[in-house]
């Protein structure tokens, strides 16, 4: 049993639920102390080394945390006691604390536990000895190794444990003669393939397991190398120089001193081969694997096989090898563009390069694609369909908007649908028609309709479609559910100053009605999630909407460049780039009561994203629950953001690159990661760049300025582009008020942040040579364009002479022609491209340029938006609260894209904004993207030989140096060496040290089913009613909406405009008023706007959708005070329609203390209500009879009052029911007698008797 129970508590609180979670350790020093840049010390709390025997690291429910574990649930003490037990446990329990002991990377005390097992007990089949050997021993294994370019001394990773020393040697590999019998043993037509034998990539397998000594030639290398290995048998990676300069495959051997044996092919290349397909075609291009230079005059053999049944075989199956073989040779660019008659699809093909010079390489094998370049237009004939809200409730109208358009560039501002007959068809969620229409639309194409509700509508989802013999496309939906929309939402508010990381943050949960007022009689549910954040912002641009934010970015990463990780600004991630982020980590979950504000402050301990995660932003996701005294929950979701430092500078020109005499003009943003704009006083650099004779960066000024943001975080600039050169400007902002709480005096505290940006400027002979640059850079120099621009694409590289291959509007991974080959004089050069009409919206291009024994390949998509096609709607309400039932007044604003008055059609609704919480959000698309957003798109396909990837290779039977515990695979990595560099992980995330932050990004609160209602109510907040002056008599409110207003065709005057009036309903709420456009050319645009309907004093009845005979049920009245002044209330319950009565003769006595005076009613109370707080009133009431139920909840003081009335059904409390009877007459018997029971509660004019 102990045994047992320990192995449950380590399941629960060992360090490996940190593993399980995918939680990585911190990083080490070479003597074991944290190797961070501040230089903490070793005993770090989650540094699972320093833990003693009672102390533990685990993943609980509320997060990682480090903490002392009781001797009574302590799994290594019991462990430990049952070492000594003579009852057979004493053996697997040393076993187990030997896992532990590895788990925590204190592999001393592992080798002490597996040498007392050794010691006490049997060893069978040496698995102990083993285990202990992998700690004790020497040991070496190579990592994985890419390939590595000629004529620079190859390097490998090799990691070890415990050596001081290993031997290598390498031997050549015979690539060609294996090539060659490869295909002489498929030309030999083998009626059985054996797959072995057609194996060439994966040569490790070949030489090392199936020992095919053929193909191992002469040792051309043998080298020693000292090593330094890490105390305490830690883990360690070095990186080590081979002499190995020629191109060719060798198998290295590591042999380490009295230790084991390991081996990797390593590949070397001066020639590599690149693949990629034309329009039809195959490109195939040779090229020098260090330099890049084309290779000319090149002989490509290319060899092709398939396995294929025979038909008419007897017996057996029978197969016959196929196989196919030519040559061409490259042209002076280097390529080989194939012929689909040679080459067919439906064989393998491996292509073989070689020169008289030597050279050789090959790529395959592999299958062959011709892919057919088709360049998309974009011509779509659309419906879009708007509904006045999401979602409905049966007998309601749904009101609906229909717009019928062609979506082209080229098209005209005539509508060919105008005036037409279409028959407008609605279904409901089982299929079944219930609407069907013939409308006629109107000169813009538009048309509208309405269907009422019928009161047994079936609850779901409902299509609106176009039956449309010409196959027009068009299709909406809304919903139709028995709902009660909520009262208030839920966001989160994050604190107003950054603190230090590693410190305590505090964000807010607010709970708020829709008019306004705060939630303070609630319980909250909260829990919080931390992941990784990738923080990247950009300015906008018109067409963010259609290409996603940053799409006109011109700088790439530069990520060589010292410090751009600090002061750079990251480049969007682009579409086709994989890029997943690390799961969420739960910190916190809590249930707690809401503050008198309607607040909950959440603290968020940071500790542990500071050890763990100390060089990454996280995002902190707040889920909230809040219940109110209504019994409904409302769920809001919001993410604090903590950075690496209290705000940033972002800094952007207007273009990608000038030349010398153009005007920069310059931008720059500091701003939180909240969005919030940071005031402060500024040194503007523009900095002139050069190289040293390490090729490190020099810096020098060669402009300065004084230049302040102004309070919303910007500031711009002019400068005169002088003289040509590579330039970085660097703006340094001092920032007052963000130093970290509990950092000094806050009133002088000052934060300084510097941001920069990259940018060349062109002259007369600039080639680039003497700057660096990425391997291959891609540049335009606007963020859009328009038919008849040119594109001035600036092409940089890192290696002088380079040559790049530019493929010039690729798409969908298809290549329309040879590319332009270009052969660079220096780094640096400009090539035009024409922009024609049948480029919008985007085209691309694509560069390849191969240097160092790699292929570089950058896209880039050029923009071309369709201007012509947008249109700008603003609404302008007179007011943005209201009283319920007062007038309201909307202009509606529409312009073009230049701002000019813009005469077309529109539709307008004013709706609940609570409702979305219902349907989820809108349910019509966004009128912009629904027409106008689509792209072309191209994901770049290339295939080349210096791919290759070779790993660690062991005889069969030997065996490798093994991952010690749970964290060995992460225990080279830890030791972090560079205490001053930067790095990456998970795509883009860079390394560092900063501070804390504020955000916010909030998420819609969404709403959950009304609680069932409890047996009794609490009034909350209420007092011993006391005098007061004359009541004030309200205004029943009766009138309540879900929809405000609703007009499908409003067309504006010559100016643009169009002027709304209605009356607003009675609803104590937020009102979304939204507004679509459309004109003539299918030019389109909407927009939205909220105003408030609310009251100073208000009262909110909170009852069931519907009662059922002989229920009883708790009515509330909810009052709300927001008079300046402590108030006493009188409310009131009226119950008319004789189908519900008050309980217990009038009414249940509150807990409260609500009391009831002789003057009163029975259903009347009087209670005190604070300033600014809130008092629940029940009453328990029974259905006694079916019908309608109207019920009025009145809160009535000496200033203000409210009273409202709802109506709902009472249903019958039984069925339509059949009874069977029957009997039996003898047949001797004339008649017989049948009991019928007839049950008193019954309808007469229902019963019937047949």
């Amino acid at each position: 049993v102990d045994f047992e129970f320990a192995g449950f508590l380590r399941s629960q609180f060992g360090v490996q639920t940190m593993q399980q979670w995918g939680i990585v350790l911190p990083r080490y020093g070479d003597d074991g102390g944290r190797g961070r840049a501040d230089d903490e010390d070793e005993s770090g709390p989650y540094a699972v080394h320093t833990l003693s025997d009672d102390e533990t690291i685990a993943r609980l429910a509320t997060g990682v945390k480090r903490f002392t574990l009781p001797d009574e649930f302590n799994f290594i003490r019991i462990y430990q006691q049952l070492t000594q037990d003579e009852s057979g446990f004493a053996d697997p329990s040393l076993q187990q604390l030997a896992q532990i002991y590895e788990d925590r990377q204190q592999y001393p005390k592992a080798a002490q536990q597996w040498q007392e097992s050794i010691r006490r007990f049997r060893d069978r089949n040496r698995h102990k000895r083993q285990r202990l050997e992998q700690i004790v021993g020497n040991w070496g294994r190579f990592e994985g190794i890419e390939v590595q370019p000629a004529r620079t001394g190859a390097a490998i990773d090799f990691r070890f444990r415990n050596g001081n020393q290993v031997s290598f040697t390498a031997r050549h590999i015979k690539v060609a003669e294996l090539i060659d019998d490869v295909k002489t043993y498929l030309k030999s037509n083998p009626q059985q393939v054996d797959w072995q034998q057609t194996q060439i990539d994966n040569l490790g397998y070949r030489l090392v397991q199936q020992n095919e000594k053929k193909y191992v030639g002469e040792q051309v290398a043998q080298w020693d190398v000292e090593l330094e290995p890490r105390p305490e048998h830690f883990d360690r990676r070095v990186t080590i120089t081979t002499p190995l300069q020629q191109a060719g495959a060798y198998l290295v051997t590591g042999k380490m001193a009295d230790g084991n044996t390991s081996r990797v092919i390593i590949w070397v290349a001066d020639t590599a081969i690149a693949k990629k397909p034309l329009d039809g075609k195959a490109m195939y291009y040779v090229a020098d694997a260090v330099t890049g230079q084309p290779i000319a005059g090149a002989n490509v053999e290319f060899f092709g096989w398939r396995q294929e049944s025979v038909p008419g075989g007897k017996g057996r199956n029978q197969y016959r090898v196929i196989t196919s073989n030519f040559a061409e040779k490259t042209n002076d660019d280097g390529q080989v563009i194939t012929d689909p008659k040679l080459m067919e699809q439906n064989l393998q093909w491996i292509a073989i390069a070689r020169t008289p010079e030597g050279r050789f390489a090959h790529l395959g094998f592999s299958g062959i694609w011709y892919g057919h370049h088709h360049r998309e237009e974009y011509d779509q004939t659309k419906g879009i369909v708007i509904t006045d809200r999401p979602v409905y409730r049966p007998e309601q109208t749904v009101r609906f908007k229909l717009w019928i358009r062609e979506a082209k560039y080229d098209q005209s501002d005539d509508s060919r649908f105008a005036h037409q007959k279409f028959k407008v068809i609605i279904n409901d969620p089982e299929g079944t028609e219930v609407y069907s229409e013939t409308l006629t639309t109107d000169e813009y194409g538009g048309m509208v309709g309405h269907l009422e509700l019928p009161e047994d509508a079936k609850l779901g989802t409902y299509q609106i479609a176009l039956d449309n013999p010409h196959g027009i496309w068009a299709n909406g939906n809304f919903r139709v559910e028995e709902y009660k929309k909520p009262e208030f939402e839920v966001t989160i508010d994050a604190p107003d100053k950054p603190v230090a990381l590693g410190d305590t943050i505090k964000a807010t949960i607010t709970a708020k009605y829709y008019f306004g007022a705060p939630v303070t009689n609630a319980t909250v549910r909260y829990k919080v999630e931390r992941s990784v954040h990738e923080a990247r912002w950009y300015p906008y641009r018109p067409w963010d909407w259609l290409y996603g934010e940053g799409y006109w970015w011109f700088t790439p990463d530069s990520t060589w460049y010292p410090g751009f990780k600090r002061w750079g600004c990251f480049a969007p991630i682009p579409s086709w780039w994989n890029w997943n982020p690390d799961p969420p980590e739960l910190v916190l979950d809590r249930e707690v009561e809401i503050g008198e504000d309607g607040t909950v402050e959440v603290e968020i301990d940071t500790s542990l994203a500071k050890a763990l995660h100390g060089d990454e932003d996280h995002s902190y996701k707040i889920t909230a629950e809040v219940v109110d005294a209504s019994r409904r929950t409302i769920v809001g979701q919001g993410n604090v953001l903590v950075a690496r430092e209290p705000f940033k500078v972002f800094v952007w020109t207007h273009r990608g690159h000038y030349r010398v005499g153009d005007t920069i003009h310059a931008n720059f943003q500091a701003r939180t990661l909240d969005g919030k704009g940071v005031e402060g006083s500024g040194t503007l650099k523009l900095l002139r760049i050069t190289y040293d004779d390490k090729g490190e960066p020099v810096e020098n000024v060669a402009q300065e300025w004084e230049l302040d943001t102004d309070a919303d975080g910007t500031a711009e600039i002019d400068i005169k582009a002088t003289d040509a050169g590579q330039y970085r400007l660097s703006y340094a902002l001092q920032a007052h008020g963000l130093q970290p709480v509990g950092e000094g005096d806050e009133e002088n505290a000052s934060t300084t942040i510097e941001g920069g940006h990259l940018f060349v400027i062109r002259g007369e002979g600039f080639d680039g040579s003497e700057f660096k640059f990425n391997d291959l850079e891609l540049i335009v120099d606007k963020p859009e364009y328009a038919p008849n621009d040119t594109v001035n694409l600036l092409i940089n590289t890192n290696r002088i002479g380079s040559t790049v291959l530019l493929f010039v509007r690729p798409e969908n991974g298809v290549y329309v022609d040879e590319p332009r080959v270009l052969r660079l004089d220096g780094k640096s050069t400009v090539v035009d491209i024409g922009v024609v009409q049948d480029d919008m919206p985007n085209f691309f291009v694509e560069g390849l340029t191969i240097a160092d024994g790699k292929v570089h390949s950058v896209v880039k998509e050029i923009v071309v938006p369709p201007e012509q096609r947008v249109l700008n709607v603003a609404v302008e309400p007179d007011h943005e609260d209201y009283q319920p039932g007062q007038e309201a007044n909307v202009t509606l604003k529409l312009t073009d894209i230049e701002g000019q008055p813009f005469v077309g059609s529109m539709a307008m609704s004013v709706y609940d904004r609570a409702v979305e919480y219902i349907s989820g959000g809108s349910n019509v698309p966004e009128i912009r993207e629904f027409f106008w957003k689509w792209r072309r798109s191209h994901n770049p396909h290339t295939e080349h030989s210096l791919a290759r990837w070779s790993d660690n290779l062991l005889k069969q039977g030997e065996t490798p140096m093994g991952n010690l515990g749970v964290f060995g695979e992460q225990v080279a990595d830890n030791e972090f060496k560079d205490r001053g560099g930067v790095a990456q992980k998970s795509g883009m995330r860079a390394l560092g040290r900063g501070m804390e932050m504020r955000s916010l990004e909030a998420m819609p609160a969404m709403a959950a089913p009304m609680s069932e209602m409890a047996a009794d109510g609490i009034a909350a907040n209420t007092a011993q009613g006391g005098e007061a002056g004359a009541m004030v008599e309200p205004t029943v409110r009766t009138q309540f909406a879900d929809t405000a207003f609703w007009k499908g065709d409003i067309t504006t005057d010559s100016d643009g405009l169009a002027k709304v009036s209605l009356t607003m309903p009675e609803n104590l709420t937020g009102w979304k008023i939204r507004t679509w456009a459309m004109g003539h050319g299918t030019r389109v645009g909407e927009g939205e706007t909220v105003v408030t309907t609310s009251k100073n004093l208000l009262v909110r009845l909170q009852a069931p959708r519907f009662f059922t005979e002989t229920d009883e049920v708790v009515l509330s009245a909810i009052v709300h005070n927001y008079l300046e002044t402590e108030k006493q209330a009188q409310v009131e319950l009226i119950l008319e329609g004789g189908t519900l009565e008050p309980m217990a003769s009038g009414g249940r006595q509150s807990s409260d203390g609500a009391t009831h005076d002789r003057g009163l009613t029975p259903s009347a109370r009087h209670v005190t209500i604070p300033a600014g707080g809130e008092v629940r009133v029940d009453w328990r009431v029974k259905a006694v009879a079916e019908g309608d139920a109207v019920v009025t909840v009145k809160a009535l003081t000496d200033e203000e009052s409210d009273a409202m009335q709802q109506t709902f059904p009472v249903y019958v409390h039984g069925i339509l029911k059949t009874e069977s009877y029957s009997g039996v007459i003898r047949p001797k018997d004339n008649t017989g007698v049948i009991d019928v029971t007839v049950p008193a509660d019954r309808r007469p004019e229902q019963t019937r008797l047949e």
